[in-house]
């Protein structure tokens, strides 16, 4: 856990199934309009955060990496909420944002977004938004840090902390 970084809680993964579990414990907490945006190189785990916010969040379908389609909505049966994975991976330029809807997208007063890449729209991403920066230790281990800049979303990253670890 972060002792001198404002608003963040840090962590570290032990695999790939406790990652999962760590996005799930944050997706079953999420209101509309959250936004996460993913951090972290190839292969560091984005994907298997998502896939568990999905299972938290209560998504119908796995989710699977948005690579090639860049986009996937994901519903879920109780609600008319939207879950919007989103890969920016092979967006190349901010016009390719707009064809994506990405701002619409973002403005869903119903949805839900999972950024990978999301430094390839930074302008876009909302001040409230959660960062999750995951980075390989090793073959099996992420060092993980949820952080925040907006005091009504570290609530929930509290809440989240509470959930996941017990403090």
């Amino acid at each position: 856990m972060a002792i001198l970084e404002p608003l963040s809680i840090e962590c570290t993964s032990h695999s790939e199934s406790q990652t999962q579990r760590l996005g799930a414990r944050l997706g079953a907490l999420l209101p509309r309009h959250a936004v996460i945006a993913l951090h972290g190189p190839l292969g560091a785990g984005k994907t298997s955060f998502a896939r568990g916010v999905g299972i938290g969040w209560g998504a119908e379908q796995p989710l699977r990496s948005p690579t090639f389609t860049l986009v996937q909505a994901h519903h879920r049966q109780h609600d008319d909420a939207t879950l919007y994975h989103i890969d920016l991976y092979r967006v190349e330029d901010a016009r390719e944002l707009v064809n994506l809807g990405l701002e619409e997208i973002l403005d869903d007063e119903n949805g839900v977004c999972l950024i990978e890449w999301p430094e390839r729209a930074a302008a876009l991403i909302p001040a409230e938004a959660i960062h999750v920066k995951l980075a390989p230790l090793d073959d099996t281990h992420r060092h993980m840090t949820f952080s925040t800049s907006d005091a009504q979303t570290w609530q929930i990253l509290l809440a989240f902390r509470k959930s996941a670890f017990g403090v």
